[in-house]
């Protein structure tokens, strides 16, 4: 995005004489925000906000958004779509695929999806006449594919009936590849005058005029980068230098998922067997694993395997303990993402036994002027789960426990299943 962005304001809600209001309405394309972006508990708290009105979600796995929806539209998966598209680590592929398998029951593209309410709106007149039209442009799924590959820049490259038929085309290499090598950014080094990169000066800057003149007050982004230790007072205060740290003295590493993508596949029984995917508490329950260096565990009386919680004052999460030398100590490891599978969802305490660890991961903002996710790590405290506490649970929510001892709805390979979630489902 054009680096001037940065530097507009927008207001929430957009003011009413501008023709703006509040959201009252969320549809949502395969959605997957408890599982992938920061502070989960407070996604669901703005959910179940009354001023939402209805939530429609799009998805074929049932992941954790649509338990919030009030419609969930079946998609296909990409086996059952006819699309174009890139591929490969430097994009340099261009694929054309066709569908592998006839689309299950009513599923749709998320194209055929928009069409479909399209048309039901058109009923409606006034601006919504015509809709369907609108939307398609007039054109049909294989003429917008079409469209697609005309501007690709591969048309004088490959035919669209030879690329149908290959379902694929490389860009080749270069024929100056090997004899004259161009590294990145070469024109710059040779000639900066004549080849300036894209800042305001066209060199290398160490300090930003422009962020210390629009913003000469903001500590936590000033103009040259610098550690900034964090603590009371400032935007964020995750740092193990901060005062919270004495309070929750753990800072939270959290991946990617090694055994699948934020929660697709968390269901896979293949995957879920493996020893650092799931940990099976002396509840039975599969429980996400939480790596504890062996000092950090000591401290806090916990053994490998034992059921442990995670928490800060956004919420609990709960874990099994893997103890092992492979984490530093003073760190609490976890992959973020699985499905979410929620005890207690406020408004006084909210608890988490799926172990998404996005659920209490700070949703405050890097600077005051800077929007964007201070990930990089955060403090939790960790603590072996009393038994009493685990009752004092069980009674004051029998329900959500009573989803994971129930062999109708629970699966120790699997999961939950379908009809834990949907009324009548099979």
């Amino acid at each position: 995005m054009p680096r001037a962005d940065q530097y507009i304001k927008y207001q929430y809600p957009i003011p009413a004489e501008k023709g703006g209001s509040e959201v009252h309405m969320i549809w949502s394309d395969k959605p997957c925000n408890i599982a992938c972006w920061n502070n989960s508990f407070k996604w669901i708290e703005a959910y179940r906000s009354p001023k939402i009105e209805c939530i429609v979600a799009e998805h074929m796995w049932m992941e954790n958004d649509c338990l919030f929806a009030d419609i969930i539209l079946p998609v296909n998966t990409i086996c059952e779509e006819e699309d174009i598209g890139t591929g490969g680590a430097t994009q340099n592929l261009f694929i054309y695929k066709p569908p592998m398998v006839t689309p299950v029951g009513e599923s749709k593209t998320d194209y055929e999806i928009a069409g479909e309410v399209a048309k039901k709106l058109e009923k409606y007149g006034g601006v919504y006449a015509d809709a369907y039209n609108k939307f398609t442009e007039g054109k049909t799924i294989e003429e917008w594919m079409k469209h697609g590959y005309d501007n690709s820049g591969i048309a004088n490259e490959i035919s669209w009936e030879e690329l149908k038929e290959n379902k694929w085309w490389m860009s080749p290499k270069s024929e100056k590849w090997d004899a004259e090598p161009t590294p990145s950014c070469s024109g710059f080094y040779t000639d900066p005058d004549k080849n300036p990169l894209q800042t305001p000066t066209g060199k290398l800057e160490f300090y930003s005029e422009a962020l210390a003149e629009q913003w000469p007050d903001d500590n936590e982004r000033p103009p040259y980068p610098q550690f900034i230790p964090g603590g009371p007072g400032w935007t964020h205060d995750e740092s193990l230098l901060g005062e919270r740290a004495k309070k929750y003295p753990l800072l939270v590493v959290s991946n990617h998922p090694r055994w699948r993508h934020h929660c697709t596949e968390d269901d896979n029984p293949w995957i879920r067997e493996i020893a650092t995917c799931k940990i099976k508490g002396s509840d039975g329950y599969m429980y996400e694993p939480c790596w504890l260096h062996p000092t950090t565990a000591a401290d806090r009386g916990i053994k490998h395997g034992d059921i442990i919680k995670m928490y800060n004052e956004r919420g609990v999460v709960l874990f099994g303990a893997l103890v092992t030398e492979r984490v530093m100590p003073g760190v609490a490891l976890a992959d973020h993402g699985p499905r979410f599978d929620h005890i207690a969802l406020g408004p006084d305490e909210w608890i988490d036994r799926g172990g998404n660890d996005n659920d209490i991961f700070s949703l405050n903002q890097l600077s005051k002027n800077c929007i964007g996710e201070a990930t990089s790590g955060y403090l939790v405290e960790v603590a072996k789960l009393d038994k009493d506490e685990m009752s004092e649970w069980q009674e004051k929510y029998p329900e959500a426990f009573a989803r994971a001892m129930d062999n109708n709805h629970y699966d120790a390979e699997y999961g939950y299943k379908f009809n834990t979630w949907l009324e009548g489902g099979a």
